[in-house]
């Protein structure tokens, strides 16, 4: 993900906007030109297929519920679901979107391409979020005051650039301008997201303020684990409330303990145990 370079600077040296204020915004409007067009029914349709529902067992509704969203080299189904089971205990419905199924994009693909930061960076993402948040406030066993969007990675970022759009007020690249009623959500955790050059959060902040956490992996060698602490530090300066945890060991994926045996090595244990008790603890908090 470090290579979303490859769209923005070419749109920077071509605009010459170095000097201008508003240079980032410019640069990421132009980049987000390049998506296919559609309607918000569209890709609602394309991933409804595509998401997964886990109720908490024993328990009535409507549940606040948690979005979860894969990162960049697609869905593990026992990860995810690993963090449903977290999510359930908190008395959350938790719901899996797999933003790569339906566009046919294979791991191998998607390796070379979404991770790279050449296809469906976080602003066009950003309009499976859209989606996503829109079929599951819908639901009657859903308090939709009570939502909460979570992303691994890629899908962080395409969480993070979901806020800071804050459609209908800007609209993800990819999906035209409709009405659409007011987007809310009670909060967000980012989980080693990336928060660099291309993120929409780090480019124009949050309008709205809101609740977050973020959890970081302090060696990451995949995102700079530099950038997500100094982009919370600004958006809570502004009036969000992002609480930030470190884990000074741990890698990307130091929360997988389902990894091919090449990367085992990056799996932590204890730091994915401390990590489970956060996001539950976030949760329990939010729901109130």
């Amino acid at each position: 993900m470090r290579r979303v370079l490859y769209f923005i600077l070419p749109v920077l040296i071509i605009l010459g906007l170095a000097g201008f204020a508003k240079r980032d915004e410019l640069i990421l409007d132009a980049v987000g030109l390049k998506a296919k067009r559609g309607s918000l029914e569209e890709r609602e349709a394309l991933l409804a297929p595509a998401m997964q529902f886990f109720i908490p067992e024993g328990r009535e509704g409507p549940f606040p519920a948690v979005i979860q969203f894969h990162g960049c080299a697609g869905i593990r189904q026992p990860f995810m679901e690993q963090w449903a089971k977290v999510a359930n205990e908190a008395g959350y419905m938790a719901v899996v979107v797999d933003s790569f199924g339906p566009r046919g994009i294979t791991r191998d693909v998607a390796l070379k391409t979404v991770c790279e930061g050449t296809m469906l960076l976080g602003q066009e993402r950003a309009g499976d979020v859209l989606a996503a948040y829109d079929i599951v406030r819908k639901r009657n066993d859903v308090d939709a005051s009570k939502i909460v969007l979570a992303g691994w990675s890629h899908g962080g970022w395409s969480v993070l650039d979901f806020i800071a759009l804050d459609p209908p007020r800007r609209w993800p690249a990819g999906l035209a301008r409709e009405t659409l009623q007011p987007v809310e959500p009670a909060g967000f955790i980012g989980v080693y997201p990336y928060c660099g050059l291309g993120n929409w959060s780090k480019a124009v902040g949050w309008r709205k303020p809101l609740k977050g956490l973020m959890l970081i992996a302090g060696v990451d060698t995949i995102v700079d684990p530099k950038e997500c602490p100094a982009l919370a530090e600004k958006l809570n300066a502004k009036g969000a409330e992002i609480e930030v945890d470190i884990y000074p060991d741990a890698d990307h994926v130091f929360d997988d303990p389902y990894l091919e045996d090449e990367y085992k090595d990056l799996y932590n244990a204890r730091d994915h145990a401390e990590a489970a008790a956060r996001y539950k603890a976030f949760l329990e908090e939010i729901k109130g």
